[in-house]
């Protein structure tokens, strides 16, 4: 190879390579940033309709983490569907059948599974439920930590544990769970 060109290569090597560098980023911005951004604006359009981005005085707030996001949506109805459960009694049957299948699962024998009062708010539907069951503390811990764990918005009111023999109680679990009202454009 000539050295004159080998020398005039190697001088503009660095600009070559520069622009290689730049052409990779545009494609890339343009063929996998860009989608992902305009997902990602759509998401954050639909959570302000739970009005959990914008405060009071119309200044935008940091970006909600997509998990606060997703549980939101997957603990959200839109406003028409949470009432007519609500009103239905739904809302307080799904949470008996969710919980006793729960307690199920955890050797736990039910003895009472009963809804409870619902409360009608104005951005929320709160269902509540009573279960009596019968077991050992550490099915009842497994069964707390699975409630925890279960991505709904779920809230022990209160319990109460007597010894009926020796390893096995008696609880009587009060529950409540919350769901959230959609509103706007897009529910």
């Amino acid at each position: 190879m000539n050295p004159l060109l080998s020398a005039r290569f190697r001088r503009q090597a660095p600009i070559f390579g520069s622009l290689v560098v730049l052409a990779v980023f545009l494609f890339l911005h343009a063929f996998a940033f860009s989608p992902l951004a305009g997902r990602y604006q759509r998401a954050l359009s639909q959570a302000g309709s739970l009005g959990a981005i914008l405060d009071p005085r119309g200044v935008r707030t940091p970006a909600m983490p997509p998990r606060v996001y997703t549980l939101l949506m997957d603990n959200s109805l839109p406003a028409a569907e949470a009432d007519r459960k609500g009103t239905s009694g739904a809302l307080g049957a799904e949470l008996v059948q969710s919980l006793s299948s729960v307690a199920t699962q955890h050797g736990l024998e039910l003895v009472i599974a009963e809804p409870g009062l619902l409360t009608q708010q104005e951005t929320s539907v709160e269902a509540r439920a009573h279960l009596r069951v019968r077991g050992s503390y550490s099915s009842f811990a497994g069964f707390l930590d699975d409630l925890s764990r279960g991505g709904k918005l779920v809230r022990v009111e209160r319990f109460n544990m007597e010894e009926a023999s020796p390893g096995r109680c008696n609880i009587d679990l009060y529950v409540a769970r919350l769901v959230l009202k959609r509103t706007g454009a897009r529910s």
